[in-house]
């Protein structure tokens, strides 16, 4: 496993709105380079206000959320909904997030081709998203991600309404980000996920972490 630096900890973190109970913590968690951290419980627990504060979309009302400075750079963060713009080509969805990150043209085209490789779009990069299945377009999501190598990688239900061809070429592509060292945090109801690439697990109840194991 390729360094195991910490990429992002969280230190007593909080988040609440208004004057209720938490809706996560207090949390004290440590992902390191080379982690995969799986992320299940119910609906309501906490769990993609955990990737939204990884992300530093949002703050902490109390404790802290630290990220390095790979990770402050070179953050991938995959949200539940869908962030395509549908009337562009596949292609074209990868070059806006490219130009948002800064990347020179040579790079992009490099990026380009070796993700939709990867992924399997080839062919179809000319087309546009709004004629994609439902797997083609989480796995051009997940794409849009990574154009920009991620230090961390957050990601927030990436294989929902996929089939399972490219639910494992999604996971696939997880585990292969993992290896290189690779900081990820997934959050996942689909059956075998979270088991396949991820490195420990842990279980979050009404904002509480109740349960963390670490798989083999």
């Amino acid at each position: 496993m390729p360094g195991n630096e910490p990429m992002c900890i969280l230190t007593g973190a909080e988040k609440r709105y208004g004057v209720s109970a938490p809706v996560l913590g207090p949390l004290d968690l440590t992902l390191r380079a080379g982690e995969a951290l799986g992320v299940r419980g119910p609906n309501g627990a906490g769990k993609s206000t955990l990737l939204a504060m990884m992300a530093g979309v949002l703050r902490p009302d109390a404790g802290s959320c630290v990220r390095s400075a790979a990770a402050l750079s070179r953050t991938g963060y995959v949200p539940q909904d869908l962030s395509l713009y549908e009337s562009l080509t596949a292609r074209d969805n990868l070059r806006f997030w490219a130009l948002a990150c800064g990347m020179p043209a040579k790079a992009t085209a490099i990026r380009t081709k070796w993700l939709l490789e990867q992924l399997e779009l080839t062919g179809r990069e000319r087309q546009s998203v709004s004629a994609f299945s439902g797997g083609m377009k989480r796995r051009l999501h997940l794409a849009t991600a990574l154009m920009f190598p991620p230090a961390l990688l957050l990601l927030d239900e990436p294989t929902v309404g996929a089939d399972s061809h490219s639910a494992g070429l999604i996971l696939a592509m997880i585990a292969r980000l993992r290896d290189a060292g690779c900081a990820i945090a997934l959050v996942s109801h689909r059956d075998g996920d979270l088991e396949q690439v991820c490195t420990r697990i842990l279980t979050l109840e009404a904002g509480r972490p109740v349960r963390e194991e670490t798989r083999p």
